[in-house]
């Protein structure tokens, strides 16, 4: 995408694939998503995922008893983009 996504929105969309299982037919709770950083970075990772929501990389799905997130197809192709460039770079 031509869209430049800010190294936190970067890690914010690779641990929501990874939550997701990288699969674009999951979808996961807030608390499922954040648990995949430490504790004094859940609140800023919640504000990165309306972020990505925003560009498009993830969608709400609402349920019967809380929102949950899935990815989209340019998020999951960007989110692999993202992890390809940073194990080139290693």
């Amino acid at each position: 995408m031509s869209e430049v996504l800010s190294a936190e929105e970067q890690a914010a969309l690779v641990a929501l694939a990874e939550a997701c299982n990288w699969s674009i037919n999951a979808h996961v709770s807030v608390e499922a998503f954040t648990r995949k950083f430490k504790t004094h970075l859940r609140g800023d990772a919640k504000k990165t995922l309306k972020k990505l929501k925003k560009r498009g990389y993830c969608t709400p799905h609402p349920t019967g008893g809380s929102t949950t997130y899935q990815l989209t197809d340019p998020g999951l192709i960007e989110a692999k983009l993202i992890l390809a460039r940073s194990s080139e770079t290693r």
